[in-house]
């Protein structure tokens, strides 16, 4: 039951975390989050896109085989992405994230999670512009494109929100 209530936590975070301010993020936690949810951001993206891009779209044509490129990648930047999301459990449960919670369990649920809420954060009428980011960073690999967008998100922060009021990534001298 303890474990149930903490997974049903873990699930509700992203709209808990909206509600609160973020704390930042190292960049290199940031960049792993962005890397293990790629795949599935990629496939969300293109499903949220469906409607308003033609099948010929780069996104549209391609998003299946890129997510599976992305996998890899994925993998690997799962222990960084589990640290970040422990820090998140701890800043916004107020309590470490409990030792005996299963890693595959927490990944299973983290992933279309962090991946749906990226997605989600891309407006509809913005889908030709995301479809044209999506073909030039297409040649860079998962963890270079995890590490492009955790810098982007801090230059782009300009009112200290975050990304999604989520991910609001540590620049030079914040404090951890």
């Amino acid at each position: 039951m303890k474990r149930i209530a903490a997974l049903l936590m873990l699930a509700a975070m992203p709209g808990v975390a909206i509600a609160q301010a973020p704390v930042c993020m190292p960049e290199n936690q940031a960049a792993a989050l962005v890397t293990f949810a790629l795949p599935t951001l990629v496939e969300q993206l293109a499903n949220r896109c469906r409607d308003d891009l033609p099948p010929t779209s780069y996104l549209q044509a391609n998003a299946a085989a890129l997510a599976d490129r992305y996998r890899p990648d994925a993998a690997a930047a799962w222990p960084e992405a589990r640290r970040a999301i422990a820090g998140i459990f701890t800043q916004f449960l107020g309590q470490p994230m409990p030792k005996d919670m299963n890693s595959d369990l927490i990944r299973t649920l983290a992933e279309p999670a962090l991946g749906g809420l990226l997605a989600k954060q891309v407006n509809r009428s913005d889908c030709h512009v995301a479809d044209a980011a999506v073909a030039n960073v297409a040649p860079l690999t998962g963890r270079q494109i995890g590490r492009l967008a955790a810098i982007a998100a801090t230059i782009a922060d300009r009112k200290g929100k975050g990304i999604a009021g989520v991910l609001k990534v540590c620049k030079a001298g914040d404090d951890q």
